[in-house]
């Protein structure tokens, strides 16, 4: 089915047709079958149908036994600090990322607040599938569901660790935001204020009703160009609808190139005393020069979040990501995370 993708980056479908509620509910019914005991974390971007998906997974895992915690509409890297923050079996967001709006996904995290490794996906992949009916998942006692009073404090207060928040005071930037009417309009404008930035709100309304192409390139951002110089501002970020990925523009209005969000943000944790960075095959050879400048090995990975995160880990880096707007920031959270990008840079 063409339009039905099962992949390490989540299980992808148009709802009502290939991503169907029967299809939906076998496929979190088998995930969940596979976790260690504990809550779940449930979150989703601001695509008009992701309420409903939650509420139909919420009412699930709950039947199952679970405490389910609701995150609502955050991030997709605000997951996985929940899921380590809460202790949880893992989580899930509900986003179809840079997909038309007819689209939605399951992205799922393990138990470390990770995406799934190849291990884990090579293991879920066939039972995906082909997931067994309902009515094999008997029920369960003890479920319960509640939304968390604050979901994105855990994860604001990491990002905070990892700079000196009184530096960017002092600097009083003036910033406009893209959020893609979506969750990062919410977050990005929030995490800089309070950092005491001015920011300048451009589509930051979470309603889902995307007005641009949903991936922060060049040509889908022009708008946030004109916003900068109307505004004088001193830069412009750009989120795609999960706000995992993160764009620039220069104070002349000028789309800065995904690519050099991971230089910015690299020169940086370097320059602090970082030690480490990874990036995947494809990015861009600048970095070699930031990792140089700072006397900090380089290493690089096989294309693919997850294959940036292994190495990550095994290398034990300060930082890494992907040419796409990605920043991977490990002391905060093991995947591509607009927040701390935003502070970053």
């Amino acid at each position: 089915m063409e339009d039905l993708k099962i992949s390490i980056s989540g299980i992808r479908g148009v709802v009502g047709k290939s991503l169907t509620v029967d299809r939906f509910l076998r496929w979190i019914l088998a995930w969940e079958e596979k976790l260690p005991e504990g809550p779940i974390i449930l979150a989703r971007d601001a695509r008009p149908h992701g309420g409903s998906l939650l509420s139909l997974a919420e009412g699930l895992l709950a039947y199952r036994g679970r405490r389910v915690l609701i995150a609502g509409l955050v991030p997709t890297p605000t997951v996985g600090v929940l899921v380590r923050d809460q202790r949880a079996a893992g989580g899930v967001m509900l986003t179809a990322s840079h997909n038309p709006l007819e689209w939605n996904a399951l992205k799922l995290f393990n138990h470390e607040g990770l995406i799934l490794t190849p291990a884990e996906f090579d293991q879920l992949k066939p039972i995906f599938e082909n997931p067994p009916e309902i009515d094999a998942y008997p029920y369960l006692p003890g479920g319960s569901s509640e939304t968390l009073g604050d979901p994105l404090r855990a994860h604001f207060d990491s990002a905070l660790r990892q700079v000196d928040p009184e530096i960017i005071r002092k600097r009083k930037f003036r910033v406009v935001v893209d959020g893609c009417h979506s969750v990062g309009g919410i977050a990005v404008p929030a995490i800089l204020k309070e950092v005491g930035a001015e920011v300048v709100e451009l589509d930051c309304t979470p309603d889902g009703q995307f007005s641009r192409g949903l991936e922060p390139i060049p040509e889908n951002i022009q708008a946030l160009g004109q916003e900068v110089q109307k505004n004088n501002a001193d830069i412009g970020m750009a989120v795609d609808p999960d706000a995992d990925r993160l764009a620039l523009v220069s104070d002349r209005g000028e789309p800065i190139g995904e690519e050099l969000t991971l230089v910015m943000a690299a020169d940086a944790v370097l320059g602090a005393g970082g030690h480490g960075l990874v990036a995947n095959l494809s990015s861009t050879l600048i970095l070699d020069k930031v990792a140089e400048k700072h006397g900090s090995p380089m290493f690089r990975s096989k294309v693919g979040e997850s294959h940036v995160v292994d190495l990550i880990h095994e290398k034990q880096a300060s930082i890494g990501g992907e040419g796409n707007g990605g920043v991977i920031l490990p002391a905060v959270q093991g995947g591509r995370d607009s927040i701390s990008g935003a502070l970053l840079v």
